[in-house]
């Protein structure tokens, strides 16, 4: 048994719920990125990075979260 403490079952549902709303706003971002205003789309781009960093971040600590607890006995 590893040293890791079992996250919560309200994080990974909080995690789960921004992924969903980072998911939005990624694919919104890339809407208005393609057919929006042309003098916002460095704003676009930004909030795209922004957004996906996010989004990576969040999934990649639900799948840790899912793998680890997926090991335990």
């Amino acid at each position: 048994m590893s040293g890791q403490p079992q996250q919560p079952k309200w994080r990974t549902t909080w995690s789960t719920i921004q992924v969903g709303v980072l998911s939005a706003a990624v694919v919104t971002c890339i809407v208005l990125l393609v057919v929006g205003d042309r003098t916002l789309a460095r704003v676009w781009a930004v909030a795209l990075v922004f957004f996906g960093i996010a989004l990576l971040g969040h999934i990649a600590f639900l799948l840790y979260t899912r793998h680890t607890e997926r090991d335990r006995p």
